[in-house]
């Protein structure tokens, strides 16, 4: 039997992508689905994106970082004093405001890894580590040994996504290893390799062979995806407009973050909204 997994990871919320994706992952043959997290934002899918996915046969899915952001949003881990906790809140509120609350106990129980057979050939699924779905320990230009994190004896090809740029590179043993790249958040550091393309992978798996391994880039309207994003009111626009347009995404840079919040008045958003959400409980 030949198997032809399409591999998705770090949608990010970009839900105009994910939609060429699946298109062109019908016209590629896919017949299974494999999900490597950071699901929701900075971009504005939320109802409409989880309707996508539901559409699908997904056979395994994993937590990434940008998930847990949002559940520890939830739980009251952030505070107001640190920019990048305030724009985790007010994301984590728009999202929450158009979203049904049972897809955040879906959220809340994905595990960190998820370990598959498909005819003999063993995989081993995470966002980033299996322990560890956050961090820079598996960035593509990192030593083998780094990469050996992801192995172990039973493991004949580990997937991870996290990093935002296709890999395929072999560990120390000589195991696979395979990053399929981002749907929603390309990071590029050759300027002319620059593209607004979607990332995916698809691998065929046929008598207990990893028969093809298949790197994808989907051309999509981004810009219908930005003003998608302004009809909904999304927080940080402007950031995200600079992602869109120009594939960067400033979201470490404070002095940035602390602008935007003044002006858009954020933290009296998040104070009424969480506020709110105790009152609930």
């Amino acid at each position: 039997m030949k198997h032809r997994i399409a591999i998705l990871s770090d949608i990010h919320g970009d839900t105009t992508a994910l939609k060429a994706v699946l298109s062109d992952a019908k016209t590629q043959g896919a017949n299974e689905y494999w999900l490597l997290g950071d699901i929701f934002l900075p971009g504005p899918g939320a109802n409409d994106l989880v309707a996508l996915l539901k559409e699908l046969p997904i056979a395994a899915s994993v937590r990434g970082n940008w998930d847990d952001c949002v559940l520890e949003a939830l739980d009251g881990q952030y505070g107001l004093e640190d920019p990048q906790e305030v724009q985790l809140l007010r994301m984590t509120q728009f999202l929450m405001e158009r979203m049904a609350p049972d897809q955040i106990a879906w959220l809340r129980n994905l595990p960190m890894v998820v370990k598959k057979e498909i005819d003999g050939l063993h995989f081993s699924l995470s966002h980033n580590l299996p322990d560890k779905n956050y961090g820079s320990d598996l960035l593509v230009d990192n030593d083998t040994e780094k990469f050996d994190q992801l192995l172990d004896e039973e493991t004949d090809v580990a997937i991870y996504g996290h990093v935002h740029k296709q890999l395929l590179r072999y560990g120390s043993q000589g195991q696979q290893i395979i990053n399929p790249g981002t749907i929603g958040m390309p990071y590029f550091n050759w300027e002319k390799l620059k593209n607004h393309r979607a990332q995916y992978a698809v691998i065929e798996v046929e008598d207990g062979e990893l028969a093809n391994i298949q790197f994808r880039k989907v051309a999509y309207d981004y810009e219908a995806e930005l003003e998608l994003a302004k009809s909904k009111g999304l927080p940080f626009i402007e950031m995200y407009e600079e992602l869109r347009r120009d594939d960067n995404y400033q979201g470490h840079n404070l002095e940035l973050l602390a602008r935007l919040i003044e002006k858009h008045g954020y933290v009296e958003d998040v104070k009424n909204y969480f506020d709110f959400l105790q009152s609930e409980k």
